[in-house]
């Protein structure tokens, strides 16, 4: 599940104050603390809390979580809410070099306003269809769809929904993994090369809104930078709306630090701007917290186990499945960047020093094009319309 700060989106306040740049895969918990903004309180309310989300990922891209948090002070509100939803992706080429797909989601909530004595419930959905592009170092996105919510507070219930058309740019070889997979803390150093060697970690993205409500179209423009390429990870999002009655701006930072593939540190502060949905004040916002990811029963034991020796562990690959003058190899072992492959014969070879544990990673063309041909062991769906091996080191 991947959230913008140009989005706003209900989920984004639910589920936590953090701004994710990846989803992983699994079972996590997030606990914060902070002035966490909550978006349905129709009031300009930031308010003191601990906020702790359980959310989990699956491999074929279908999210859910349950949020709750706990007022520090006694005007403060108390919350809770849960959603669901998944990234439907497909291919309409062997090459890949258009998926079709659709962010769909749902999210319930309830509230009670400590000041006005008063408490209020609602829900918020969403469905987005979209054409998506990968071009080398860029993946351009666009699409459009539907967004409503629910509010029921102080016996009065509102209903609205707008219309939106989006399109979104993302360009760097820094990407968290090929599709959307989040990069790990452990670092082979891979030579990029050229432009990557220049962008080496950095991720530059632009998003463009256009919401039609009932009274008029808000254009929104927006962009964002990240750095992905050490354990200490940092965002930093901008955008503003472009409209006689809507012309506030948004901004957003943040800055995650992996202590372990299972914990990290994260903070992060913004600003929100209204949306044309909700019609919030705008507000500030920050937090600090701790992800703890866990490891589902059984979620290993069907996954061949190879055997580390002393010069490492050998990945191999068809020459025949290799459309190519040129491979590379590139996983969460390295930070998704890709590692040259050498030919041997029938096969593409590479020796890797990696330490006992479970990796996830995928190959790339000399065309720039992310693959996992059937014929490797570990090959599964990765959720966003392509695939990715696993590969567990004893």
């Amino acid at each position: 599940m991947t959230w913008r700060t140009s989005g706003l989106s209900l989920g984004a306040c639910l589920a936590s104050s953090r701004v994710s740049t990846a989803s992983a895969q699994g079972i996590a918990l997030d606990v914060s603390a902070g002035q966490i903004i909550y978006q349905p309180l129709p009031t300009d309310v930031a308010t003191n809390n601990t906020a702790a989300t359980v959310r989990y990922d699956s491999p074929q891209g279908v999210w859910l979580y349950g949020t709750g948090s706990m007022p520090f002070g006694g005007t403060d509100s108390r919350w809770g809410g849960f959603g669901i939803g998944d990234r439907l992706v497909q291919s309409t080429s062997s090459t890949r070099r258009v998926n079709i797909g659709a962010d769909i989601g749902a999210h319930g909530f309830v509230f009670d306003d400590a000041v006005l004595n008063q408490g209020g419930k609602g829900g918020f959905m969403e469905a987005m269809p979209f054409i998506q592009v990968p071009a080398g170092l860029a993946t351009f996105e666009v699409g459009g769809g539907w967004r409503g919510e629910t509010l029921s507070y102080a016996g009065v219930v509102d209903t609205r929904h707008v219309f939106e058309s989006r399109a979104h740019v993302t360009y760097g070889p820094a990407e968290a993994g090929p599709h959307g997979l989040e990069a790990g803390p452990q670092g082979l150093e891979a030579e990029p090369q050229g432009l990557e060697a220049a962008l080496h970690g950095w991720v530059i993205e632009g998003d463009a809104r256009w919401v039609r409500a009932t009274e008029g179209l808000y254009p929104f423009l927006g962009g964002g930078l990240r750095y992905r390429g050490t354990p200490v990870q940092a965002w930093l999002q901008t955008g503003k709306w472009f409209d006689d009655i809507l012309n506030d701006r948004a901004w957003g930072a943040g800055i995650d630090v992996a202590l372990t593939d299972r914990l990290a540190l994260w903070s992060s502060v913004r600003q929100e701007a209204p949306d044309p949905l909700y019609w919030n004040l705008p507000r500030r916002s920050w937090s600090v917290g701790v992800t703890r990811r866990f490891n589902i029963a059984g979620q290993t034991q069907s996954l061949a186990t190879t055997q580390a020796d002393a010069g490492g562990v050998l990945i191999r690959l068809n020459a025949a499945d290799v459309d190519g003058a040129s491979v590379s190899v590139a996983g969460d072992f390295n930070s998704w960047r890709p590692v040259p492959m050498r030919r041997e014969g029938r096969e593409w070879l590479v020796r890797l020093p990696l330490a006992p544990g479970v990796y996830h990673y995928t190959f790339r063309s000399d065309r720039g094009e992310w693959f996992v041909p059937p014929s490797v062991p570990g090959r599964r769906a990765d959720g966003m319309g392509g695939y990715v091996a696993v590969l567990v080191v004893s």
